[in-house]
């Protein structure tokens, strides 16, 4: 029998095969082949990776020091894959109009009837399957990439925004924000890298999300966002400039202050990862404040 996987352990000489398991589910069956392996120690570094998942960006990178220093940016962004995805809801959208709209004529003038019927159960049933496995290659290939990045960084923490059980709320109707927001990857891009990270040796830790996209890295208070192009936002003090990129620093600044001392996610008191709950976990506390570190 030929085993066939993506990460291709049972090729790895230090990685021992232990018993296989049938699993049956409904019609498909699938044989689950554990492996036993040791994990690695890293080396504690200076520096920590942050990753800020959004909308516009699928992962925006920085490597942030424990001085405030930003030494390396990145944007993840796999939009071939993204447009494939949208094209097939769209025409899911498309569809779905035809379906439960129609046009009544009466004399010389034409209106829309709308019709109280659902669609059918496994309406488009292909296109459907087609956009989660599109989705769950996004998320396979994001995750990869941020491995691979904290691996040349040599950092040991990847940093993410504790958005579990977040439901996003915004979008007018018959707007395309809705179905963007619903096949947001923010949850299953945290989990792989961090079923990846631990499996060579990282930690993956969570911040508290509130505040990292509304104010400035710079601590110059709370930014504006450019209404012609979301992805920009100007300071308080006049400076341009992304605001994904912005977060990134953010939550960079709020995972070293977390692993300095700082409050987890979880944590009752104040539900954050600054210095106070009054305080804003900005990179900029890091220039100016060296009794954290």
């Amino acid at each position: 029998m030929r085993l066939i996987g993506h990460r291709q352990r049972h090729l790895k000489l230090y990685y021992q095969r232990k018993s296989p398991y049938l699993i049956v589910k409904e019609k498909q069956c699938h044989l689950s082949v554990p492996f036993k392996f040791k994990t690695p120690k890293l080396a504690e570094n200076h520096s920590v990776l942050s990753v800020d998942l959004g909308i516009n960006t699928t992962a925006t990178v920085s490597v942030i020091n424990l001085d405030g220093t930003v030494s390396h940016r990145e944007f993840i962004h796999p939009g071939r894959d993204i447009d494939r995805r949208d094209q097939r809801l769209k025409r899911i959208s498309r569809k779905a109009v035809r379906t439960c709209g129609g046009f009544l004529r009466k004399g010389t003038r034409t209106k829309r009837a709308s019709l109280t019927g659902k669609l059918s159960k496994g309406f488009c049933r292909s296109l459907y399957r087609k956009a989660g496995n599109i989705n769950r290659e996004i998320a396979q290939k994001v995750s990869s990439r941020l491995v691979k990045r904290a691996k040349q960084s040599g950092v040991k923490y990847i940093v993410f925004e504790y958005l579990k059980g977040w439901r996003p709320q915004g979008g007018k109707r018959k707007s395309t924000l809705k179905q963007r927001f619903h096949g947001w990857l923010h949850r299953r891009i945290a989990d792989l890298t961090e079923m990846k990270w631990l499996e060579l040796g990282g930690k993956v830790i969570y911040v508290h999300p509130r505040g990292t996209s509304s104010y400035a890295f710079d601590g110059s208070g709370k930014l504006k966002r450019d209404h012609n192009n979301y992805q920009l936002a100007r300071f308080a003090n006049g400076k341009q400039y992304n605001c994904d990129l912005s977060a990134a620093y953010n939550i960079g600044a709020r995972g070293i202050i977390q692993l300095c001392g700082g409050n987890s996610p979880e944590d009752k008191h104040g539900q954050n990862s600054c210095l106070s709950p009054r305080s804003r976990g900005t990179l900029s506390i890091l220039w100016s404040d060296r009794s954290i570190l």
